[in-house]
Parts: C-alpha cells; structure tokens; sequence
C-alpha cells in the first residue's frame, strides 16, 4: 500500500524536501509519555512549560542544536494552550537564543537597542529596510489584503515594495556595500507575540513593548494545520514566522547559497527574492557557517512542525484540510 504522504511528495510540492531538517523518524518510534525532570509532570516530546526534551530525547546528540545570530522573545497570551504552540519547539531546539514569556510578566523593553517586534502596523519596516536597503514600502490599499480583512491578519498576499533609486545616481560610483557580522547586525533581538489577533491588540497596547519598531515579514502561505477562523493562507504559525524572520535577515546579511534548494517549495512570493537579492554569494553547497550564504542554517527550527505535518498528512488528505483550503 502506497504512503499517502509519498502520493502527496509524487503530486503536490511537499514544502520541506529541499529543506536542511534533521532526520526526524525517530520522533515516530517513541511510544508513551514521559516525566519531565524538571517539573515531573507527564510529557511526550518536550515539556511545553520548561522547554526542554524528555525521555529519549533529553540526550543531547538525539535532537539538533540551533545557534541563531540574534536573541527571540516570545510573548504568549495566558489563555493560549502551551501544549498547541508551536513556539515551544524554538525555546526547545535553541535554548541559547530563545526565551518565552507570559503576558504581562515581561521585559521591559523601552531601553534596550536593537529590538524589533514583528508586528504589522501603518509604520512597519521590511527586513531590507532594516539592512539600510533604499526600500520603500507600499501600504495603500489596506496591504493588499481583500475589504474586510484587517492588516493584523499578518502579512500581505503580495509584497508591493519597491526600490527606490536615486535619479542624480546614474553616473556616480555605487556607494561601499557594509560588511555585516555577527556583531554588527542591526537587530539584536526580536519580540514575536503567540497570540491570536484580538489577544495580540492588548499585548500590543501595552507601553513596555508599544515603543517598538514594528517589522513586517515577506509572504509565504503556512503549511500548519490549525488556523484562526477568518484567517488567509499566509497567517504563519508562529514557527514558521521565526524561521522566516531569520532567513530573511540571513540572506539580507549574508546572501543565500545558489546551490540551496530549500525555498523552491515554501511558496514564498517573488518580491522576496528580488529584495533579498538572494544570488549574489556563491559558496560549496557542504558551507554551513554563521556568516556564510543562506544554506538552511534554521531550517532544524521546523524539526516538529515538519513531523507533525507529515504525521498530519500520513492520515488526512491535504485537499481535506480546511486549513489548506483558506483564501490564498
């Protein structure tokens, strides 16, 4: 008998073939639950309250280990279910660089540098423009979003930005382009809200984080399998939004690999290629390195979302989905 999930790999762009994700069968041969050492209490996986693996998984060399180049905050509403967040799997996979926080029990921001919130808003920037890219974005027209849909439903179907040239530039020499580092990025942390969109207007409205420049990502439609009512196909989970927050600073940074294949399934828009400028760097496909080209560096972010939808998808048909069949 035929695997549905391979008769959907056979039909359909699975999202994550290209993708650089650990092998993650082993997460199908753990039977039960297990104590969490920290805490006691009965976990599968990870413990969604202390983040941390339990079980067959608490030894170190069995799950991938992530070093992010800058610092993720996660506020999450107290009434969101810490056992339905896919947040979790961030704090779980990269404990260095992750921390996660319940409302109104959080940091104050006001006085930190180098903090963003990724949040849409009438004054949010785009990644590029945080890069010092001559990019202006185009918010008319509620964001491109259908009447009736609100701006805070995330991102736009299509990216509108648009570069910005200078005509007095034509016979001068381009300026230097700035070497980033580690150590130089613009962005040193980055506060995302784990929340549903009402939730996420009261976080928001709160003066410890409301100061912040807000950022807006590039499309891409969501592969989860829960969604808000209401909600388009490009409302990310918010895993899916840090691995895309980091990919797109990353490329900004650092430019993307020409031999990576991971994006050529995640049905990112065009605009996205075209602002990242992602075939400038050239480097052997094997380079991994922090400051290297874009090779799938975070993609072991979507080590469980990428089991899950296959779990998901091993028994329900796509097509059956109601979450795939959201207005794109």
């Amino acid at each position: 008998m035929t695997h549905p999930l391979e008769v959907e790999q056979r039909t359909r762009k699975y999202p994550f073939v290209n993708m650089r994700i650990s092998d993650h069968s082993i997460l199908d041969t753990i039977e039960g639950r297990h104590n969490c050492k920290s805490c006691n209490r009965s976990r599968k996986f990870f413990c969604y309250s202390c983040y941390i693996p339990v079980g067959e998984l608490e030894d170190q060399d069995v799950l991938p280990r992530l070093e992010l180049p800058l610092k993720i905050d996660i506020i999450k509403h107290k009434k969101e279910i810490d056992g339905k967040s896919s947040a979790v799997h961030a704090a779980v996979l990269a404990p260095e660089h992750v921390r996660i926080y319940t409302f109104p029990e959080i940091p104050d921001y006001r006085e930190e540098p180098g903090v963003v919130l990724i949040f849409p808003s009438a004054t949010s920037l785009t990644v590029p423009q945080l890069f010092e890219r001559n990019v202006q974005l185009q918010i008319g027209d509620n964001y491109g979003l259908p009447k009736g849909h609100h701006m805070g439903t995330m991102l736009r179907r299509r990216m509108d930005e648009v570069e910005i040239q200078d005509p007095h530039s034509k016979d001068q020499e381009p300026s230097e382009k700035k070497t980033w580092t580690l150590d130089n990025l613009p962005i040193r942390r980055a506060v995302f809200i784990d929340s549903t969109w009402n939730q996420s207007r009261g976080i928001y409205a709160d003066e410890r984080i409301r100061s912040l420049r807000t950022v807006v990502l590039q499309n891409r439609l969501s592969q989860f399998w829960r969604h808000q009512r209401g909600s388009p196909r490009w409302y990310l989970a918010t895993i899916e939004a840090i691995h895309q927050f980091l990919l797109e600073v990353h490329i900004n940074a650092w430019g993307l690999n020409r031999e990576y294949r991971g994006l050529d399934n995640l049905e990112i828009t065009e605009g996205f290629h075209q602002l990242a400028e992602p075939l400038k760097s050239v480097a052997p496909i094997e380079d991994v390195g922090r400051e290297s080209p874009y090779n799938g560096q975070y993609d072991n972010l979507l080590f469980f979302f990428a089991n899950m939808y296959d779990l998901i998808h091993k028994y329900y048909d796509h097509n059956d989905l109601i979450s795939y069949r959201r207005p794109i």
